[in-house]
């Protein structure tokens, strides 16, 4: 007969992954948001005023958008520059964490075991910066669970070995 055990832990015996020492994002990934950031700021307002004027738009409408638009691009900014220092990952012996957010902090955390596939990423814009995204994938997801974007092409291909090791990915 199998002897079947599932044992209560103490939850304050458990191991704190807030005390995982973090490794910062590359600050080039900081200058890449701005970038786009800024791109944004011009589509949007540029639109906005080329509208207002083309279009006989009531001034209180044009105000109110404006209004919203600042507002909303207000918020965004203090996100990139507050949140940037918090966008964090730590690699540990059978997971790996990433942190991010300012106004909403989450915290991923990801299983080796769980792991499927690992791919690094680099886009036009992040060429230029010679940053890369690193992707990871679990079973049932397209998008991908994890995804690390701005890391340095030294942090990635270590990031990636590593995980590959540690999920016996590089044995299939």
């Amino acid at each position: 007969m199998l002897d079947f055990q599932n044992q209560t832990l103490d939850i304050n015996e458990l191991p704190k992954f807030e005390d995982v020492d973090g490794h910062p994002i590359d600050k080039a990934y900081l200058k890449v948001l701005r970038l786009l950031f800024g791109f944004w700021l011009i589509i949007l307002f540029g639109g906005l005023f080329g509208l207002r004027f083309f279009v006989d738009m009531p001034s209180i409408i044009f105000y109110a958008i404006l209004s919203f638009l600042i507002v909303i691009f207000g918020l965004s900014i203090i996100d990139i520059e507050k949140g940037f220092p918090r966008r964090r990952f730590g690699v540990r012996e059978k997971d790996i964490i990433f942190q991010q957010g300012y106004f909403v902090f989450k915290q991923t955390i990801l299983p080796y075991k769980r792991i499927q596939h690992v791919e690094i990423k680099q886009g036009v814009l992040f060429k230029a910066f010679k940053i890369f995204t690193l992707k990871v994938y679990t079973a049932g997801s397209s998008s991908g669970d994890l995804s690390i974007a701005g890391l340095n092409q030294e942090y990635s291909s270590k990031l990636k070995e590593h995980i590959l090791n540690e999920s016996n990915l590089d044995d299939n």
